[in-house]
């Protein structure tokens, strides 16, 4: 018998390296801009997978678990890809990187992120903000034709630096969760350094966030201190003067209103501790104005709110009572002609439908029912 010789086992083919892939990925680039001069075509999809395939190799050997394959699902990297070889199709050599990142990293049913970087250091002809605008534009249309779930961000080449060096809470979103579509190998080395923790946020990025942080603040406590109280006492105003005209009394100024509702408590038609609040509330408000009043507890805020609410009130119930004593309907036309088209009724096939307008639509008529009140003081 003749003696079998061992089939010879197949060797394991060597991991390409990281300087490997880099070379790839400038090679394939040079390769685009020759197909097109100073268009930088891609001939397909296929040209993009075999991208992710070196770079999932390389992420696997840098001891990266994540993949692409892994994360995306089948059909988001198939609408991925497909994106990404219109973009650059579209764009040529100024995309440096398309990145999926954020929500679709994690696997969620959501819009899907993705960051389109594009090389502008020889862009003269228009500003930084029209050029983003322009490029928004385009990405959103070359999106709708591909998936209306694909979210494009771009981003300026000298801008995404600026982004790093100042600790921008999106640009780390970027380079912690992204997946890189299409590179020029300009992305994913900044990646691997990101995540070797050699970018660091500068110190002027760390005062820039904690100076906003105490500006929000100050803006905070400066809602309670001011408009708020200006809320309450241009209401006070408002609901006195309405009740004063309705006596035949001129409207009065701000400063004027407690006075002149004294006048009204010695008609009886309401107790002193009403005049006392619009005197109080608008005191207050002078206070904070002229900033002689730095600060307001939220228990104070409470308690002018709950008098104020007293004093509205009992103002409406006062002109009620008026316009009755006249024979006259308490509600003024406004508000009649208000009530009458929000509860218009259309009959169809025997059913009746009540009509009623958006929350937002009544809400922006209140809105300019106040500004154009406030703005004849």
């Amino acid at each position: 018998m003749p003696k079998q010789s061992k089939a010879k086992q197949p060797q394991k083919p060597e991991e390409p390296s990281k300087e490997d892939v880099l070379k790839a990925m400038q090679a394939q680039k040079a390769a685009q801009d020759a197909n097109v001069p100073g268009m930088g075509n891609l001939s397909g999809v296929e040209l993009l997978q075999k991208m992710h395939r070196m770079q999932e190799e390389l992420g696997t050997k840098q001891g990266m678990k994540r993949t692409a394959g892994d994360i995306l699902k089948e059909r988001e990297l198939k609408i991925l890809n497909e994106y990404s070889v219109k973009v650059v199709q579209k764009f040529g050599r100024y995309i440096k990187s398309v990145v999926a990142f954020g929500s679709t990293k994690r696997g969620k049913n959501s819009d899907i992120d993705v960051a389109v970087i594009v090389d502008d250091t020889d862009v003269t002809r228009m500003t930084r903000g029209q050029l983003k605008d322009k490029l928004f534009q385009r990405l959103i249309e070359v999106a709708y034709v591909t998936d209306k779930k694909i979210h494009p961000q771009p981003y300026l080449l000298t801008e995404f630096w600026e982004y790093i060096r100042h600790g921008n809470p999106v640009m780390y979103t970027v380079m912690r969760t992204g997946i890189p579509l299409y590179d020029t190998g300009f992305f994913l080395p900044v990646q691997l350094i990101f995540k070797q923790g050699l970018i660091t946020p500068s110190s002027e990025a760390i005062d820039r966030h904690i100076l906003m942080s105490v500006e929000l603040l100050r803006l905070t406590e400066d809602m309670l201190n001011r408009k708020l109280i200006y809320n309450m006492e241009q209401s006070i105003v408002a609901a006195g003067q309405a009740v004063l005209m309705e006596r035949g009394y001129r409207p009065p100024a701000p400063r004027e209103i407690a006075d002149f509702l004294e006048k009204l408590v010695g008609e009886k038609l309401f107790a002193q501790k009403y005049a006392d609040i619009a005197r109080e509330i608008v005191d207050v408000y002078k206070q904070t104005e002229h900033g002689t009043l730095k600060e307001i507890k939220g228990k104070a805020i409470d308690d002018y709110l709950a008098k104020t609410t007293d004093f509205v009130k009992k103002m409406e119930d006062v002109l009620s009572k008026e316009r009755k004593k006249k024979g006259e309907t308490y509600k003024f036309k406004i508000a009649e002609d208000k009530e009458k088209e929000e509860s218009k009724k259309v009959k169809r096939e025997g059913l009746i439908d009540v009509e009623r307008k958006p929350v937002a639509e009544t809400a922006d008529e209140s809105q300019k029912i106040i500004e154009e009140g406030l703005a004849q003081r």
